[in-house]
């Protein structure tokens, strides 16, 4: 059995994805690839049974005539062009970024909501103690009890992010694509639908933080625009660990620049290095072994104090990748043996 991986994140779990793989399925082999390098892969994938990658494009169909199964190493399917994929090749995906994307939004909204980042700054670069203990001219900090938390989109992403929310006394709600969640379920004051008259202003209206892992698609980009940003009460947090484009870039810069917003935390983005989706798909440039340089956007988010940035890390822990690593060996294991595989795309 060969398996091929072009991911940048698994190398990281190599030793221990390799020790699975062995007990799983004794004699295979893995090839690795950081980064996507055409050369590189076309002397790797001809013969190989498993491709474990995030992108496949028409170009590889030459090179996959022995490819039984494309396995996504995470759950976006952005970039795989399912029309491509050779017949009779097996789809799979995992996930377990859930708990990884929780505790990252928790982290950003309390940082901003705490002014953590000002504090941070004043006592270590002014010697100022900037707290409205000893300066009573500032605001007191915002905890969570009571706070109102709205999701657009309620899937695994949206759960996990509530739970710790929940636990720390806030109030929720949620707008979904269906409209069928059920709130009580969750321990949510309310849900609709995002596309019922008035629910998706409802909730953008009535919440301090907004939390957007909603699927991108084309009802949805641009989904949050200057006027929904404008229902927003003053201080509200919006947080995007979606995608991109379901934010309008200039009206929400806009927002927070003029401070109508509070703050955002954003892990995803418009724009991607190395030729990467703005649905949020690595480029030709991830894996590179030093930094990797590109703007996220058009507008210069580098200058508004006001926004947590990252780099579409907030999913990539040690835990995550070590979850991954099961799921992958787990269907590599049951290729062998013939047994059905787990979390099968149908296409």
């Amino acid at each position: 059995m060969h398996v091929v991986v072009i991911d940048p994140n698994l190398p990281a779990v190599a030793a221990e994805l390799e020790a699975a793989l062995d007990a799983a399925a004794p004699g295979a082999r893995v090839s690795w690839h950081p980064r996507f390098d055409k050369q590189a892969v076309a002397r790797d994938l001809p013969g190989a049974e498993v491709l474990v990658a995030s992108r496949y494009t028409a170009s590889l169909v030459p090179l996959s005539s022995s490819l039984r199964l494309l396995q996504c190493p995470a759950a976006g399917l952005d970039a795989i062009d399912t029309g491509a994929l050779p017949a009779g090749v097996l789809l799979a995906n995992t996930g377990h970024h859930e708990r990884s994307i929780a505790e990252h939004v928790l982290a950003g909204v309390v940082v901003l909501r705490r002014r953590v980042r000002e504090q941070d700054v004043a006592l270590r670069e002014r010697g100022e103690w900037a707290s409205s203990t000893f300066d009573a001219s500032l605001p007191l900090a915002r905890g969570l009890d009571g706070a109102r938390v709205g999701f657009v989109g309620f899937g695994a992403i949206g759960r996990a992010c509530w739970a710790p929310f929940a636990a720390l006394g806030a109030v929720g709600a949620a707008v979904t694509g269906s409209g069928r969640l059920d709130a009580g379920a969750h321990g949510l004051a309310w849900a609709g639908g995002v596309d019922e008259p008035g629910h998706l202003d409802r909730l953008v209206g009535e919440s301090d933080v907004v939390v957007l892992s909603a699927p991108l698609t084309p009802a949805t980009t641009g989904l949050v625009d200057d006027r929904l940003l404008s229902l927003a009460p003053p201080g509200a947090v919006l947080v995007n660990v979606g995608r991109g484009p379901l934010v309008d870039e200039d009206a929400l810069f806009e927002a927070l620049a003029s401070g109508r917003l509070g703050g955002a935390v954003l892990d995803v983005w418009w724009r991607y290095p190395g030729g990467g989706a703005a649905g949020g798909s690595a480029g030709s440039a991830s894996g590179s072994a030093g930094p990797v340089v590109g703007a996220p956007g058009t507008r210069e988010w580098g200058a508004l104090a006001n926004v947590v940035a990252s780099p579409h890390s907030s999913s990539i822990t040690r835990q995550t990748l070590l979850a991954r690593v099961a799921d992958v060996v787990e269907n590599v294991r049951r290729l062998t043996t013939g047994e059905p595989l787990v979390n099968t795309i149908p296409r």
